[in-house]
C-alpha cells in the first residue's frame, strides 16, 4: 500500500516494537488486580453509554482487560497458551510486515472497534453495546492465517491442524455467533474492527479468487484434452473414444489428412 509506505518515511520512527507483548503485560498487571478484588473486569470494557456518562477511561482500558478469567486450573494454562500464541502470531506478523504497519493494522482495528461501538449503540440506544479486546486477538489471527495458512497447531495438544482450516472453523462459529446477536447496534460494534483485516488483505484476497478461477479453468482444459478423441472419422463420426475396437488411419484429400475408421474404408 503507497498510502502506508509513505506514512511510515514520515512517522516510522513512531512505531512501538512488540507492542502486542506491551498490552500482554497490561492484561497481566489487570488480571492481577481483578483476582485481589482491586478491580472489576466489567468496569474496564468498552460500553459507549459509560462512556458518555463520563467514563472516558474506558476508550484505553478495555485494551488491558484480559480475554476471560479463569476459574480452574486448566483454564489458567490455557490462558497461558492463548497470550503466548497470541505473541507468537504477533510477532510473525512483526517480521513480514515491519514494526510500523503492524502497528498501524492494530490502531486501525482499535479505531474501527470504537467507533462500531458508538455506531452501534446510537442505531440500538435500547441495548447494551459493549467491546472487549477479543476482536483484537481476532484479527491478529485471521492476518497470520492469510499470511502462513500452512502452519500447524496441535488443537487440545493432540490434533494437527493447519491455520487456514481453523481459521475457517473460527470464521464459521464467529458468523453464527453474528447472527445470535439481539440487537443490529451489537452486531455492528461486533463486525467493525474486521474492517481493517478487509481494508489490508483485500488486494491479496482479490488476487487468491483470481488465481482460484485460473486455476480452475486450467483444469477444465486438462479435463477436456484429457476426454477429447484423438481419432474422429471424417465420415461416420466414430472416435477412438466411441469405438475403441475400430482402427483408424488417415489418407490426404487435397493436401488435408483425413481420417477415415474402418468401416467407412471396408464400406
Amino acid at each position: 500500500m503507497k498510502f502506508l509506505d509513505s506514512l511510515e518515511k514520515r512517522f516510522g520512527h513512531l512505531a512501538v516494537p512488540n507492542v502486542v507483548m506491551v498490552l500482554i503485560v497490561a492484561q497481566l498487571f489487570i488480571y492481577a488486580a481483578i483476582i485481589v478484588g482491586r478491580l472489576e473486569l466489567v468496569s474496564i470494557v468498552l460500553i459507549p453509554k459509560a462512556v458518555i456518562a463520563g467514563e472516558w477511561w474506558r476508550l484505553l482500558s478495555f485494551l488491558m482487560a484480559p480475554p476471560y478469567l479463569a476459574g480452574s486450573l486448566l483454564q489458567a494454562l490455557f490462558l497461558a497458551f492463548f497470550w503466548y500464541i497470541l505473541y507468537f502470531m504477533s510477532h510473525a506478523l512483526e517480521s513480514a510486515w515491519g514494526v510500523f504497519r503492524f502497528n498501524i493494522y492494530l490502531l486501525t482495528a482499535i479505531v474501527f472497534a470504537v467507533v462500531g461501538a458508538f455506531v452501534g449503540q446510537v442505531i440500538s440506544p435500547g441495548s447494551l453495546v459493549f467491546v472487549s479486546t477479543s476482536f483484537l486477538y481476532y484479527c491478529v489471527f485471521f492476518a497470520f492465517a492469510t499470511l502462513h495458512p500452512n502452519i500447524q497447531f496441535l488443537m487440545f495438544f493432540i490434533i494437527p491442524m493447519k491455520v487456514k482450516w481453523l481459521a475457517w472453523i473460527i470464521f464459521a462459529g464467529g458468523a453464527l455467533y453474528f447472527l445470535a446477536m439481539s440487537s443490529i447496534g451489537q452486531r455492528i460494534a461486533f463486525a467493525a474492527p474486521f474492517l481493517c483485516y478487509v481494508l489490508f488483505f483485500k488486494d491479496a484476497l482479490a488476487q487468491s479468487m483470481e488465481a482460484k478461477k485460473r486455476r480452475a479453468a486450467f483444469e477444465a482444459e486438462r479435463r477436456d484434452a484429457v476426454g477429447a478423441a484423438l481419432h474422429t472419422c471424417s465420415e461416420c463420426g466414430a472416435s477412438d473414444k466411441t469405438h475403441p475396437d475400430r482402427d483408424f488411419r488417415y489418407k490426404t484429400v487435397d493436401g488435408d489428412a483425413i481420417c477415415i475408421c474402418e468401416e467407412c474404408r471396408n464400406s
